[in-house]
């Protein structure tokens, strides 16, 4: 009988965004026999200075089948079959006679993420509803966090002067609403789409560019957005508040941040916040559960966490490589009775910079499980992931995964 399922992986590292356009598109479906049912689209920021993402989107869309579903976006770099990449494109292209597909967009994001996120999630269960398959899988993608420019500081991760940093957290609020410039609000998009559609699995990921929280787009079919929530729903018999801590110990926080980490005074910097501070996550609590954040901005003695946080213990957390390593080995070992089909997989922007060219390490691991089945996998800046059975997870350096696939009988 012949396999009803097929799916592949689209790749270009070429410059220039049309050519680019064209080239991940049509890497992907001259491997298919039918046109793709979806087509999830991932590229790196620097198209925006080689053509425009508008153009990166007419490349494709010259290729493509006009009516395919496609969403995506910009990413800090990706991994598939063929390697990890930090600059370029990839898609995932599946075709199915067995599935159903919809797509959803709400926009306004960052001003308003519960209307957005119930925009969003209405036109996927309007498209669904009536599927007669069993499982149904959601991919949360949502604008990620754009540092606002401060008058006389410009875009800064690390801010030093009290009075400064005042002026900002109390303008943070209206740079959100007026601008839609600050935090990416993920965490409360995602619950509300957990809410919204509740016998869906889902994982969530956010869009960034090249670690800078500068600019970050989304591709909602012909669409080229920014600050929007894009969803991809599949329906399929496979198997399948408070933003700020400003205190530590009851003392202001960024100083005792640095006591505990044996830190001098003067360590924080630009330089450190994109690299060093990466190492040493905050473990706090979101709804009863610990969430590991990575710390993204900080104003004098205040530290800025990406999602909103309840009142308690907040710790101070070591990461390795070789932690990190070791949590993909885990997390695919959950896997082993399924005999895959393609997977998708979001993991933290972070991690890729942890691991540097030990990355590959995680792509070996991963063709190890795939083999020649298809996957892709998004570095992102806040990620998740959302069953019935294990309710809302919402983390940092993380690493989640969908894997499309048929139960192992033997094993």
């Amino acid at each position: 009988m012949k396999e009803t399922l097929e799916t592949a992986i689209g790749m270009s590292r070429k410059w220039e965004a049309r050519d680019a356009g064209r080239e991940v598109a049509e890497t992907a479906i001259q491997k298919l026999n039918r046109p793709p049912d979806f087509f999830l689209l991932f590229s790196t920021i620097h198209y925006e200075k080689y053509g425009g993402f508008q153009e990166f989107l007419n490349g494709v869309w010259d290729v493509l089948p006009k009516g395919t579903p496609l969403i995506g976006g910009t990413v800090p770099g990706f991994m598939n079959n063929y390697g990890c990449f930090s600059r370029g494109a990839s898609a995932l292209a599946v075709s199915s006679t067995d599935m159903d597909v919809a797509v959803g967009v709400g926009k306004n994001s960052k001003r308003n993420p519960f209307r957005a996120a119930k925009q969003c999630a209405e036109m996927i269960h309007n498209q669904l509803k009536d599927t007669s398959y069993k499982n149904k899988f959601l991919l949360n993608f949502i604008s990620g966090p754009v540092i606002p420019s401060i008058p006389g500081v410009g875009q800064k991760k690390y801010i030093r002067s009290g009075f400064v940093s005042k002026f900002a957290l109390q303008a943070l609020g209206l740079s959100q609403k007026l601008m839609q410039k600050g935090l990416s609000r993920e965490d409360e998009i995602f619950e509300k789409t957990v809410q919204q559609l509740p016998d869906y699995q889902m994982i969530l990921g956010t869009s960034m560019d090249d670690y800078k929280g500068i600019k970050n787009y989304q591709f909602f079919n012909e669409q080229l957005l920014t600050n929007a929530v894009v969803n991809l729903g599949v329906a399929t018999d496979l198997d399948l508040g408070v933003h700020a801590i400003c205190k530590i110990n009851n003392k202001p926080a960024v100083p005792e941040f640095l006591r505990l980490l044996d830190w001098p005074e003067g360590f924080l910097t630009e330089e450190t916040m994109l690299h060093t501070i990466l190492y040493y996550p905050i473990s706090l609590r979101r709804l009863g559960r610990d969430v590991p954040v990575v710390t993204p901005l900080i104003m004098k003695d205040s530290i800025l966490v990406p999602c909103v946080i309840d009142d308690g213990e907040v710790s101070i957390l070591t990461v390795s490589g070789q932690d990190l390593i070791q949590a993909v080995r885990e997390n695919l070992r959950l896997f082993n009775d399924i005999q895959p089909e393609f997977g998708l997989l979001s993991t933290c922007m972070t991690i890729l910079q942890t691991l540097g060219h030990k990355t590959n390490i995680i792509q070996e691991e991963l063709h190890s499980y795939f083999k020649d089945k298809s996957f892709l996998l998004f570095y992102s800046a806040g990620e998740g992931t959302y069953s019935k059975d294990k309710d809302i997870t919402y983390a940092n350096m993380s690493f989640n995964t969908a894997i499309f696939g048929k139960q192992d009988t033997k094993k």
